[in-house]
């Protein structure tokens, strides 16, 4: 059952003190800006500051080690949840259309619309497989944020693969504007490397539409 505006407002989640958690702050934040936005849908007006299923995904938290910090499970576990209403409300990642506020509005956007095949080019594997040649002496890109960002773009070309466009985190202009971090003191990737490789990836999710 999707999520409502008074079910993110009032959510509460455990705290952890001994070990690792959420920044609270973080996570209120972020919740702040899906109860405005569910809010805005139910009342059938535009949200003045729109959050989607992609920027939920991509959310990240600092973690607290010797203060109080909201269990990282639970809010992943209600980020999911979050994520999925926000798709059937068909907010995936497009950004809303001026002059387009009413209820019916986003009921029409969350209905699938059809669009011709697609024979992929790309598999989830070719994203899971692809290596890159790392360097130590000169700048690269860090490897864990763009193993990170690799594993939304292998589940954003499986969705598609396998037919489930609704369940897409990522579209094509997120792949060409992503930033990663450089190495200097450690291996990092190649960013000539990395760059043409996520070049390719935002041709295909364009060729199924996912500008």
């Amino acid at each position: 059952m999707p999520l409502t505006s008074s079910d993110v407002r009032d959510k509460r989640f455990s705290t952890s003190r001994l070990r690792l958690g959420y920044v609270q702050e973080d996570v209120d934040a972020l919740l702040r800006r899906v109860e405005e936005t569910l809010r805005a849908l139910e009342q059938g007006t535009r949200p003045s500051k729109i959050i989607t299923a992609s920027d939920v995904m991509r959310s990240q938290f600092r973690t607290t080690v010797m203060r109080p910090g909201y269990d990282e499970e639970e809010v992943d576990a209600f980020l999911d949840e979050v994520a999925e209403t926000l798709r059937e409300l068909g907010l995936y990642s497009q950004q809303l259309r001026t002059g387009k506020h009413s209820a019916e509005y986003f009921r029409r956007a969350a209905a699938p619309r059809p669009r011709e095949p697609v024979t992929p080019r790309m598999r989830p594997e070719d994203i899971r497989n692809k290596g890159f040649n790392t360097t130590r002496l000169r700048v690269g890109y860090a490897e864990e944020e763009v193993d990170a960002f690799l594993d939304l773009a292998e589940a954003t070309i499986a969705a598609l693969v396998e037919g489930r466009p609704t369940d897409t985190p990522l579209t094509a202009s997120q792949v060409r504007e992503a930033r990663f971090s450089s190495t200097r003191l450690r291996s990092g990737y190649v960013e000539t490397e990395v760059d043409a490789f996520l070049d390719e990836i935002a041709d295909e999710l364009e060729r199924y539409g996912l500008h």
